[in-house]
């Protein structure tokens, strides 16, 4: 018999199924997202479809079985950060600058992400799992390359109904850059939420406009993924668009900015509601945006003397003391001539500092600032 709990302060239900080692979470905020805007007959059946994807048998599937089922999916760096305390997050690997890449079973109504307890298991590594989910991906990124890209000037939209996986086909290798082939030009590829890609060839410049219609898909998006556009890079893997001209160059700058207030800024809150819980006197530093009038955005982090604080990764640290505002600095410089190391654990990478850099090494600092 499955058993149900609900967790209010986590918004979630605790699915317990027979034979299973460990309850199944369903976190609700998407589904409640989904359906305050949704008509009546559309609540009801994202309802239904919840109340059986919580009644389905546990199936404790062999590896051999559950291999072809396995897909590797995108998901922002800050996927499941804010979960139950205490609940093992699945298994992820970085993909691209504030992405991840993750393993799920497909299901026919559903997915379910690949925990560690699924490595045991099946008595299997984690390359392995990762291994076995791109291979099932080359299938679907083989059958979308047989179809002919439309002409010059093409905008397409893939629009995911759940079973496609088409954000995933960024993570397939060299799929992109056969795109690119058969356009006859390099296209850039933007995923604003898990279910959608757009697909636009950069020969002509001029995307502007587009990157600032992907910013408000991204920005109401429930399930959002990234507003930055991507590219093969020379060596085909996929990297962020880096324009030259000087309108789209100032557009994805500001796109790769976005994405990563919004992510320091998840991680930010729930980090700072941990501390504070576990009474952690530490100060969990916000990523500021700068941007002057048809100027490139930058990021800046704020290192205050005598403040324990972590920092989140920036173009620049601006030092702050009882005087008042100190030098701005480029991040590359205080990385080298201070030593900056990452905290274990944290994704994105943030850094702790206290008290400020011996007067010696300030004053480098200070010779090497912007302002």
């Amino acid at each position: 018999m499955v058993s149900a709990q609900y967790d209010r302060e986590a918004f979630a239900i605790a699915v317990r199924r027979p034979g299973a080692r460990e309850p199944i979470w369903i976190y609700l905020s998407n589904v409640y997202a989904e359906c305050a805007g949704a008509s009546r007959s559309e609540r009801r059946e994202r309802i239904d479809r919840l109340i059986r994807i919580m009644a389905e048998p546990h199936v404790d599937e062999a590896w051999e079985s559950v291999r072809p089922k396995l897909r590797p999916v995108l998901r922002p760096v800050t996927f499941g950060q804010a979960g139950v305390t205490g609940v093992v997050p699945p298994i992820s690997r970085a993909a691209l600058p504030l992405l991840r890449e993750l393993v799920v079973i497909d299901q026919p109504e559903s997915m379910a992400y690949v925990g560690p307890s699924r490595l045991d298991a099946w008595g299997v590594t984690v390359d392995e799992v990762f291994d076995a989910a791109r291979a099932n991906l080359t299938q679907i990124s083989d059958e979308w390359l047989r179809h002919d890209w439309p002409g010059d000037d093409a905008l397409i939209r893939m629009i995911d109904t759940g079973d496609g996986y088409f954000t995933s086909l960024l993570l397939a290798p060299d799929w992109l850059a056969e795109v690119s082939r058969r356009a006859g030009k390099p296209v850039v590829a933007f995923v604003p939420d898990t279910n959608t890609v757009l697909l636009c060839d950069v020969a002509g410049g001029g995307l502007a406009a587009l990157y600032e219609m992907v910013e408000k898909e991204y920005g109401e998006a429930i399930r959002g993924l990234s507003p930055v556009g991507y590219v093969a890079g020379p060596d085909g893997r996929v990297v962020p668009y880096a324009p030259v001209d000087h309108a789209d160059r100032v557009a994805a700058r500001r796109a790769e900015v976005l994405l990563a207030a919004t992510e320091y800024g998840a991680q930010t809150q729930w980090l700072a509601k941990q501390y504070d819980q576990a009474g952690i006197d530490v100060y969990v530093g916000r990523l500021l945006a700068v941007a002057r009038p048809g100027e490139p955005a930058v990021t800046v982090a704020t290192w205050t003397d005598g403040i324990t604080s972590l920092l989140p990764e920036a173009q620049y640290i601006s030092f702050v003391g009882d005087g008042g505002p100190g030098p701005r600095v480029p991040w590359r410089v205080v990385a080298e001539l201070v030593g900056l190391e990452p905290e274990p654990l944290l994704a994105p990478a943030r850094y702790r500092v206290s008290a400020w850099p011996p007067p010696e090494v300030m004053a480098e600092l200070r010779a090497r600032a912007i302002d």
